[in-house]
């Protein structure tokens, strides 16, 4: 299955935000062109596998709203 690399530049954050992790989380993006074309977003570098999980928790849930909820750009 081929995949394709996206790289993705980190913003710093404002003063009264906190990164889920103690390290920089590192994110790639793949995308196949099998017979099931399909996107994958891979986050890595968390403290800890309880830290991991919060954050799928997190993005199950709000993922579906941030990519779904409008079609404008605000």
């Amino acid at each position: 299955m081929p995949k394709k690399k996206i790289e993705v530049e980190v913003e710093e954050l404002a003063e009264n935000e906190e990164y889920i992790s103690s390290d920089d989380i590192e994110i790639e993006v793949m995308s196949t062109t099998d017979d099931e074309p399909a996107v994958y977003v891979k986050f890595t570098n968390f403290v800890d596998a309880e830290d991991a999980e919060e954050y799928a928790e997190f993005l199950a849930e709000t993922l579906p709203l941030l990519l779904f909820e409008t079609t404008r750009m605000q």
